[in-house]
């Protein structure tokens, strides 16, 4: 086989060194650079990949990265929406509490307020998922659930307070069924026929027959006659133990059954019945006793 020497001298002076390497054939020589192409370009086509795919991470994670700030931001956005949430819960509180100072309700005890109040679970985040900031968030949502809670049976104990407040005010006599002038009040007085001295057990007020008679206050008609004392007369039941009774009327204009509203025409002044002129004669029974008009007219 032919050979090449090849000859290696580290200066003029040096020992020559002497190198046989085998002469290869052309196909060889094609063959081994076909080789080093083919290796060369399957290193470049890896590391080329993996540039290729290390860049497109790269720019992935620092669109994640701006996710993250833009989300951080929006977290802390939250929290002080939160914050003000917190501070609206704390002035409803307090208008809470003096709404119950007038009503003149106790205020519900912690403990009271969790009566009754079910659902799901308080929120939770994943160990992987938790940070300062989002174990603020989660915490303050459900410390303001806890108080939307509490503050919801408050605000409906009020309504029901309130609501059966507006029920007896609407069924309370408080105002004039009828303008005039008093010629008798509530209590003893000397019987205007005898001449002996009786309990009076309403108000007499003279006007001119004709006038109008409304109602003093929400009610049901229950009662609608002709009375030798009273008169043409007619009653109302007012609800919690309230009737009010209107004698001498010249007609009236209402029947059993009819409910009432405060202002409403339920009557004329008449002169009917055991009667010297043209007057109402007014009567409040509370729990079948009679009590003096006057204790609840207002206007």
């Amino acid at each position: 086989m032919k050979k090449y020497t090849v000859m290696i001298m580290s200066d003029p002076t040096a020992k020559v060194r002497k190198i046989k390497v085998p002469a290869l054939a052309p196909v060889q020589l094609i063959s081994a650079a076909i080789a080093v192409v083919l290796i060369t370009a399957c290193l470049l086509v890896y590391f080329g990949s993996d540039y290729i795919e290390m860049k497109e991470n790269l720019k992935e994670l620092n669109a994640l990265r701006q996710e993250n700030t833009a989300q951080r931001f929006q977290l802390q956005s939250f929290t002080r929406n939160l914050d003000q949430i917190r501070t609206a819960l704390d002035t409803l509180k307090n208008f809470d509490h003096k709404l119950r100072v007038m009503a003149d309700l106790n205020d519900t005890s912690e403990n009271n307020f969790l009566l009754g109040i079910g659902g799901p679970s308080e929120v939770e985040l994943p160990a992987e998922y938790k940070t300062d900031l989002s174990e603020k968030i989660t915490s303050d949502l459900n410390d303001l659930s806890l108080h939307s809670a509490r503050q919801e049976i408050s605000f409906q104990e009020l309504i029901d307070f309130f609501s059966e407040q507006k029920l007896v005010l609407n069924s309370t006599p408080s105002i004039w069924p009828v303008r005039g002038w008093i010629t008798s009040g509530f209590g003893v007085r000397r019987d205007p026929f005898t001449g002996y001295k009786k309990m009076h057990d309403g108000l007499d007020v003279a006007t001119r027959a004709g006038t109008p008679i409304i109602a003093p206050c929400d009610g049901i008609v229950t009662r609608v006659t002709t009375d030798y004392g009273y008169g043409k007369m007619l009653e109302i039941n007012n609800g919690h133990g309230i009737v009010t009774r209107f004698g001498h009327n010249s007609k009236n204009m209402v029947q059993v059954g009819d409910r009432v509203k405060r202002g409403d025409l339920i009557a004329y002044v008449g002169n009917t019945g055991r009667s010297t002129g043209p007057h109402l004669h007014y009567e409040i029974i509370v729990n079948g006793t009679h009590v003096n008009p006057m204790k609840y007219i207002l206007n």
